[in-house]
C-alpha cells in the first residue's frame, strides 16, 4: 500500500479519535494559555461560549463537565488569559 493511500485511510480514524476524546475546541489558538487556565480550574472537558470579543479582549464562559459541574469565566487579552471567577452549579 502506498504511503499516500495509507494516510488517506488513517485521516477519518484520527478525526474520530480526536472527537471521541472530547478535545477542546479548535480555533482558540490565539488565546494562548486558555486551555492551561481551564485545566488549572479543574475543567479539562468543557463547552466554550464567547461572551465578549472586541479590540483584542475576549471573555469566555466555560461550562465544565465532570464530577463537579462548574462555570468558569476566562478573559483573554492579546493571548494572555486569566480566570475571573468559578461558580459551582447547584443541584436542582
Amino acid at each position: 500500500m502506498s504511503p499516500r493511500r495509507a494516510l488517506a485511510l488513517a485521516r477519518p480514524a484520527c478525526l474520530a479519535a480526536v472527537i471521541a476524546l472530547g478535545a477542546p475546541q479548535a480555533g482558540f489558538g490565539s488565546d494562548g494559555n486558555l486551555q492551561a487556565v481551564l485545566l488549572e480550574a479543574g475543567c479539562p472537558r468543557f463547552r466554550l461560549e464567547t461572551l465578549f470579543d472586541r479590540d483584542g479582549v475576549t471573555s469566555y464562559r466555560a461550562n465544565c463537565f465532570g464530577s463537579a459541574h462548574k462555570l468558569v469565566i476566562v478573559t483573554c487579552i492579546k493571548g494572555v488569559c486569566v480566570r475571573e471567577s468559578t461558580q459551582e452549579k447547584q443541584p436542582e
